[in-house]
């Protein structure tokens, strides 16, 4: 396909053939309104109940325009694995591979595209670095159908998901779970004070298939999901057959276990009054599930009902393929506590305390302490911009919760970590000469002389005390982005995402996007889940001053300055005038 006719498909989008925009000059706010639309028409179909409609709206889905161009841009552009390639060694870094990539899926290849084999991956455990998980890799065409598949799929589950499902899912994460959690724990009156804490055995990798699919029925694209799951993996060289499992990596993996799961609430005997409106309220007998992904929880009365709701479950798990793992599934009482997507939730003679758990702050210590010692050698700069992130990551993921006292340790543990790392540079020096150079007062808002910073620069350390205590907003009850009727609900909910480690008026003005390239700098109904996740959003950001002429000035900021947040690749474009940019490295970003 030529480069004219490429140009021409992807125009036609937002315009008349012939206008032929490159990818760059694509309207991409008028795509993703119209993927929101149909996505909210799939929505409300589904939760009327009539399928027909459902299924008409589903094909429109799949041959929309700006679903493939946003799904393509996403897999390609804003997925943190872009970069990483599949069996067929194809990557797609520029708007031209885009824009032919895009064209191809609008020509019609979906109807004849064979998937090929998942390349699989052995990266470390979260939890035990010395223990190894698989990570399927598709090759870059089967990700772009599968986002464009999950647009379709996804809206119709939306609408009957359990109120309490929250992993993997549009507006809702981690600290929607613990919120919940605290919601039923918290009062000193709280009755359900028994907790199953289970946890699935490779749930991914074991999901039946024959069940999966009567579940999805006549999708319009369940034939392609078919041939997605038999695909098979290509691991060291040598293919295997996968006759069970849905690859983790793949991008429509986590929807797939979201629907395989799909009734585990009412399996293990939850039942609700009847209420209107999104909230809903757990009847007083009753137990509550809390779920986040393959993770739950079951907050129960007795241990009796504990034990009787993991029968249920392991009953109703058995012909979806799936079993508890023994070694991670326990029955606890609320007063000796439990560990939880890295949270540790125990109650203190009848007060619900939530914090970072035990083995979160000693794999933070450790990576720390590794980072640090790699750094023997190198500038004072160079290890602020390598520990920073690491900082802002895990103080952004547990700041919702009481982190006050722990994250005061750890600034001392990181503070005796910086001083040796700095007499170890000068080891001929004595103590107060290395002090006077790497420590003092580099924060002007804080009055501490003991921060460590570079004196060429003024780049300072972050420090985890910094990051203010704000607690999570939950989700209400079964609330989601895809509901045309709560449209209010999730337009305030993102204009105040008060649980974000963000300058939010700056992310406001901006409109969520970077200024230089005009891609969105966090998906607020997707942002990121883990201390990992946060860390790596924080490299990728920076916040950048601008001197700009008067008449671009505000009313009321005679120092015609601008701040602005930007991708760490991207250069702010001024509005107006000349303008000089430059980096603000001193508020700590780097």
């Amino acid at each position: 396909m030529t480069t004219t006719t490429v140009s021409t498909v992807v125009g036609a989008v937002n315009g008349p053939d012939g206008l032929a925009p490159d990818w760059d000059a694509i309207d991409w706010g008028s795509c993703r309104a119209e993927v929101e639309r149909l996505r909210r028409r799939i929505f409300t179909a589904s939760r009327d109940g009539d399928r027909a409609r459902v299924r008409n709206l589903q094909k429109l889905m799949l041959r929309s325009r700006s679903n493939v161009l946003l799904s393509v841009r996403q897999v390609t552009q804003r997925n943190a694995g872009r970069s990483t390639a599949g069996v067929d060694g194809q990557v797609a870094l520029t708007s031209t591979t885009r824009a032919e990539l895009a064209a191809r899926i609008l020509s019609g290849e979906m109807k004849t595209w064979s998937p090929l084999p998942v390349r699989r991956v052995h990266i470390p455990k979260a939890g035990d670095k010395t223990k190894l998980r698989p990570l399927g890799i598709p090759v870059m065409m089967d990700r772009c159908l599968q986002a464009v598949v999950r647009n379709a799929l996804e809206p119709e589950w939306e609408a009957q998901f359990e109120a309490r499902s929250y992993g993997f899912r549009p507006g809702r994460g981690c600290h929607d779970a613990i919120e919940a959690i605290f919601a039923t724990l918290g009062s000193r009156s709280a009755q359900r004070l028994w907790i199953l804490d289970a946890d699935l055995k490779a749930a991914f990798d074991r999901i039946d298939h024959q069940h999966l699919m009567s579940m999805i029925g006549s999708f319009p694209a369940a034939g392609l999901i078919w041939q997605w799951l038999k695909a098979g993996v290509i691991d060291k060289g040598s293919f295997f057959s996968s006759e069970e499992g849905t690859p983790q990596g793949g991008v429509i993996s986590p929807c797939l276990l979201n629907i395989a799961l799909h009734g585990l609430e009412h399996a293990a005997g939850v039942r609700y009054e009847r209420s209107g409106g999104v909230k809903r309220l757990t009847k007083r007998a009753s137990p509550v599930v809390v779920r986040y992904a393959d993770d739950l929880l079951a907050l129960c009365h007795t241990r009796d009902q504990a034990e009787q709701v993991q029968a249920q479950v392991a009953q109703w798990l058995r012909p979806r393929g799936l079993a508890f793992n023994d070694d991670k599934t326990s029955i606890v009482d609320a007063e000796t506590g439990f560990d939880f997507l890295g949270f540790n939730i125990r109650r203190y003679h009848g007060k619900l305390l939530i914090k970072p758990s035990k083995t979160a702050i000693t794999r933070i210590k450790q990576r720390l302490r590794q980072e640090i010692r790699a750094s023997r050698g190198s500038t004072a700069l160079a290890l602020i911009a390598t520990i920073n992130p690491i900082v802002r990551g895990w103080a952004a993921y547990y700041r919702t919760v009481v982190s006050s006292e722990i994250f005061a340790k750890l600034d001392d543990y990181l503070w005796r970590l910086t001083y040796q790392w700095a007499l170890w540079q000068h080891r001929n020096k004595p103590k107060r000469w290395v002090t006077a150079r790497y420590f003092g007062m580099f924060n002007p808002t804080r009055n501490d002389r003991w921060v460590f910073g570079d004196r060429h620069t003024g780049v300072y350390m972050r420090r985890f005390g910094w990051t203010n205590i704000v607690r999570h907003t939950m989700v209400a009850g079964t609330a989601s982005v895809d509901d045309p009727a709560l449209a209010n609900y999730w337009a305030l909910r993102r204009r105040r995402p008060r649980q974000l480690p963000l300058d939010t008026y700056l992310l406001n003005q901006q409109d969520r996007e970077c200024p230089g390239c005009g891609e969105p700098l966090i998906d607020l109904d997707r942002p990121p889940q883990t201390p990992l996740e946060w860390e790596q959003w924080h490299r990728n950001v920076r916040v950048r001053t601008g001197r700009y002429p008067v008449q671009a000035v505000a009313p009321g900021r005679p120092d015609q300055i601008r701040r602005t947040i930007t991708h760490l690749r991207c250069r702010p474009q001024p509005r107006s005038g000349n303008t000089t940019m430059h980096p603000a490295l001193p508020t700590g970003l780097a």
